[in-house]
């Protein structure tokens, strides 16, 4: 039976980083991260497989696509390259921290409030090369997904170049990020459809959902709504399903907001919401 399990990794990831934009939100900047399949042979290792950079690119995708590189066969090339059995176990124990946790990469983008960005500029003696890293520790393990700048592009837009894992037992897990002067708490990460256009928000930090529920309150009292605590809540529900902020006219005009929908659960949520708006503002 064909070895199809590196081809899995590559399309699983693919969905994550390719299908979507991520609009990683800090109180200093917003990055645009987008992607091509072309970097995803780098975030799996494949530049550390053959000759150098024989897997990297256009080419590792092409490899990956018609089975020209398996996850056996990956084994058997880094043994042909690499002579000493210490460099072999080192360059697989280095691509294995890389593939076998590319599964957890939309944890990176979901709602943890460990999440944050360390700008990499700040530490020019660090080898990892990108100009920001995104860090996202779990119980045991800590995940790395180098971030750099287009280049001549529009301002904040940025692409992944590396990925690697770390697990906490180990006395240097955190030698990446751990000399870094500079830090950005995250406040909110959207993720939007290529496609579509469709935007959610994915992520949220405490403190920005706090200051969003008192905007929301101001804004309601300012035109004599009373904010209940169940309406501010369903306003918040619609400006994370749909990845903005809505304003008094946009949560007035019902037509726009059922246009928006994109299933039957989006539907329902807006629904209710309708109810409860026509009720809070009766006779205002």
């Amino acid at each position: 039976m064909k070895d199809t399990r590196l081809l899995k990794m590559f399309n699983d990831t693919k969905d994550v980083l390719c299908k979507y934009d991520y609009y990683i939100h800090t109180a200093k900047r917003i990055l645009h991260l987008t992607n091509t399949e072309l970097k995803i042979p780098h975030l799996m290792g494949l530049q550390y497989v053959g000759r150098p950079n024989q897997y990297a690119g256009d080419f590792g995708v092409y490899a990956v696509k018609k089975g020209r590189i398996t996850l056996e066969s990956l084994e058997k090339l880094v043994k042909k390259y690499y002579k000493t059995k210490e460099k072999q176990d080192r360059m697989l124990k280095l691509i294995h921290l890389k593939l076998d946790y590319l599964y957890l990469l939309p944890e990176m983008f979901c709602s943890y409030s460990k999440l944050h960005l360390f700008d990499i500029n700040h530490n020019p003696d660090s080898e990892f090369d990108s100009d920001y890293l995104l860090i996202h520790r779990m119980e045991d393990k800590v995940l790395h997904l180098g971030i750099v700048k287009a280049q001549g592009k529009e301002k904040g837009l940025c692409h992944c170049n590396s990925f690697i894992t770390t697990y906490v037992a180990e006395r240097d897990y955190d030698i990446l990020y751990r000399d870094l002067s500079h830090s950005y708490e995250i406040t909110k990460i959207v993720r939007e459809d290529k496609i579509t256009k469709q935007a959610e928000v994915i992520y949220q930090s405490e403190q920005a959902s706090l200051r969003e529920k008192s905007g929301i309150e101001k804004m309601l009292y300012a035109v004599g709504i009373e904010p209940e605590e169940k309406l501010v809540r369903y306003i918040m529900k619609l400006n994370v399903k749909f990845g903005e902020y809505h304003t008094l006219d946009m949560l007035s005009d019902t037509e726009q907001l059922m246009k928006k929908c994109r299933d039957k659960r989006d539907e329902a949520l807006v629904k209710d919401f309708i109810s409860l708006w026509r009720k809070c503002t009766d006779g205002i």
